[in-house]
């Protein structure tokens, strides 16, 4: 039997959970104070450590019993999808943040001590930073500057397979449109289990969300930020989380805003600009794929709100079906490909 220990580590949470045989026999969330998450990365890592021991002795589950443990993968060098062994090239990456500053990468670091004290594998499945794109995909009309791929490959992956599976096919045999809706918002063409579009999720080019502000025009842009004399830092942290809703609506709390929605215009306003940018995105997916499309699937955290969905439903029901996968499948998807590693169902990679 396979007992797998699952970290998901977020900027003020923990998600962390034990599956036996794809089958989860614990699970929690963690909130942690703001004296905890307001410190560098590496000075939370012994206080995560413990969250998660306090975790395991509090459902009675010995560190000595675990075969494996499986993490959400963090800033990486760009990577093809799979699930990876965290080696020490890995650990090395992710330590020194060398691609990116991201909570996720303490699930790694964190998980990789761990495994070397115990001398089980660790690995990562599908991280952020999943690279699958087609050439033309890349170009800009900058010679010096590349789109990038970056985004919920976690989670559109996960989807995708379940989806593939309900219809007795495998993901590599399915084309797929993925929107995952959170406090950012990708949207992915998966064709024959690639991901060959998808927009950078981190910077929140495409739809404004929640906390990000989409894509802008260049112009504009430009001259607002030298106006505001913004360093390059402190741009990114207004497009990747002060932006989207929380400029526009003054919350991203989007429960409480469509409650608002009928009696406040520039609520209104906000939220049916963030679906028509979602919904012009899907079509623009619609068109790399060249209209051979299986399903298009909705999911994340925004995607629990029938609202929100029938209004989407409504602009691109034309282009292909769609089903719904409410919430996040990551926990689960780290545990069942992790195990498949185990049974040899699949073969995890080197990080070089």
């Amino acid at each position: 039997m396979a007992q797998i220990l699952v970290i998901n580590l977020g900027s003020t949470s923990s998600k962390i959970a034990v599956f036996n045989n794809q089958i989860c026999i614990a699970e929690e969330l963690l909130q942690h104070d703001i004296s905890i998450t307001q410190l560098s990365l590496l000075e939370q890592e012994s206080y995560r450590v413990k969250s998660i021991e306090a975790f395991l002795s509090e459902n009675n589950i010995s560190l000595k019993t675990l075969s494996a443990i499986a993490c959400r993968g963090g800033l990486l060098k760009p990577i093809v999808g799979g699930t990876y062994y965290i080696n020490q090239n890995m650990y090395n990456d992710l330590r020194s943040f060398k691609y990116g500053v991201h909570a996720s990468n303490l699930s790694g670091i964190i998980g990789f001590k761990l495994s070397q004290k115990l001398k089980i594998p660790s690995f990562v499945v599908d991280p952020v930073v999943v690279d699958e794109l087609i050439d033309i995909a890349r170009v800009t009309g900058i010679k010096d500057i590349q789109r990038k791929s970056v985004f919920h490959a976690l989670n559109q992956k996960a989807v995708a397979r379940e989806y593939a599976m309900s219809i007795k096919r495998n993901y590599n045999q399915v084309n797929v449109i993925v929107a995952h809706m959170g406090g950012g918002i990708t949207v992915g063409a998966h064709n024959n289990g690639k991901v060959i579009d998808v927009n950078d999720g981190l910077l929140g080019e495409g739809p404004l969300s929640p906390e990000r502000a989409g894509s802008l025009p260049n112009d504009t842009l430009y001259k607002w930020a030298h106006h505001q004399q913004l360093l390059p830092n402190q741009l990114n942290n207004i497009l990747s989380k002060e932006s989207g809703l929380i400029a526009l609506c003054g919350s991203n709390d989007l429960k409480q805003l469509i409650q608002e929605y009928n009696e406040n215009q520039k609520i209104r306003l906000a939220i049916d600009a963030m679906i028509y940018q979602t919904a012009k995105l899907i079509g623009e997916r619609a068109v790399t794929l060249k209209g051979s499309i299986d399903q298009i699937i909705l999911t994340g955290g925004i995607a629990k709100s029938d609202f929100i969905t029938k209004k989407i439903d409504e602009y691109v029901n034309w282009i292909a079906p769609i089903t719904v996968y409410p919430g996040e499948k990551e926990m689960e998807s780290l545990a069942i490909r992790v195990d498949d590693v185990i049974n040899k169902k699949e073969q995890a990679k080197n990080y070089s």
